[in-house]
């Protein structure tokens, strides 16, 4: 993985008010790209593509820019003539949007990465070089186009998806153009999924941080009534489905476990969130590798068994890593 390709610096001053699309442009050094044989659209191969052995912040933020937009400039070449690359102090948008949705977009964006790393302070943090890239497909054939080059299974159904991050090379989210009181959810799902990427936390945790965040900044309506969602959880989870929740892979059903997983990740995640300093170190100590059971016994004085039954009664909840045959996830879907 290429380190000082994962995130950005921190901003630069603008002086206050909207952002000026324009003044916020850099100019920078043009990249040679290696580009990806087998994508369906300009996809640079990270691995490949070189960088440098060393140089202070400025210059590795500069050269990561550079490689960014040289990326987002052939993949705007290949689409039609509306896409277009904009940018903001942190961030880099591939778009068909008009340039006013373009400037509220951007602002958008500023003030939600601002407030997400003020919500869960000790927590997300932003790290590496070069500005967050974000792409806004106008049409949904397209966004499933991009993503399906970053999918290990093709021959699996697809689960349904409004909005990813991407965590591969240089970390950026992609979702599909709508209006803005849809895209304004996603913004902040996403948005905290690229400012915890550096911890190691299992899926469910991961997206549990994700919607209470989104929930937090932008209220929506639930998506089931409680006696509904207890009725659905004690049809859907047993001993078999929990395992898929705690590697991960419930997450990518295509079936209604998908939105009960996003349900029980939210309400775990909303337990240990009770507790600001226990939830700050859960994230911290928990590892994808064993759903976090580890942390749970060091930090929460209990199992992940017990500490699920709070929600879903009780039942075989316990881990067992050693049935996760088709490995594990670490959320950001």
């Amino acid at each position: 993985m290429l380190q000082w390709l994962r995130r950005k610096r921190e901003p630069a001053t603008t002086g206050a008010g909207d952002t000026d699309v324009a003044a916020l442009s850099e100019a920078f050094p043009p990249q040679e790209i290696c580009w990806r044989a087998d994508a369906s659209l300009p996809l640079p191969d990270w691995h490949q593509q070189p960088w440098p052995e060393e140089g202070d912040a400025d210059t590795l933020h500069r050269h990561a820019n550079g490689s960014a937009a040289a990326w987002l400039d052939a993949t705007a070449a290949a689409l039609t003539d509306r896409y277009a690359r904009a940018e903001s102090a942190n961030f880099m948008l591939l778009s068909a949007l008009e340039p006013r949705a373009t400037r509220v977009l951007l602002d958008y964006l500023e003030r939600s990465r601002k407030r997400v790393l003020a919500a869960l302070a000790g927590i997300a943090a932003d790290q590496g070089h070069g500005k967050t890239v974000v792409m806004v497909f106008g049409e949904e054939d397209l966004y499933y186009q991009y993503i399906a080059n970053y999918s290990s299974d093709s021959s699996q159904p697809e689960a349904h998806s409004s909005g990813m991050f991407i965590d591969a090379g240089y970390g950026h989210f992609v979702f599909t153009q709508s209006g803005f009181e849809i895209m304004e959810p996603i913004v902040v799902h996403e948005m905290t999924h690229c400012l915890v990427r550096h911890l190691q936390i299992p899926a469910w945790l991961n997206e549990g941080l994700a919607v209470n965040t989104e929930h937090r900044f932008v209220p929506v309506r639930p998506r089931y009534r409680p006696n509904e969602l207890e009725y659905l959880f004690a049809n859907f989870w047993d001993a078999s489905t929990i395992q898929e929740f705690w590697s991960g892979k419930s997450f990518l059903r295509p079936d209604d476990g998908q939105a009960l997983s996003y349900e029980l990740a939210g309400l775990l995640a909303q337990l240990l969130g009770k507790d600001y300093e226990v939830l700050t170190r859960f994230c911290e100590a928990a590892s994808f590798q064993d759903g976090g059971e580890g942390a749970a016994k060091t930090i929460l004085g209990m199992g992940l068994e017990d500490f699920a039954a709070i929600v879903l009664g009780p039942g075989a909840w316990k881990p067992s890593p050693a049935l996760w045959t088709d490995g594990t996830e670490k959320g950001q879907f």
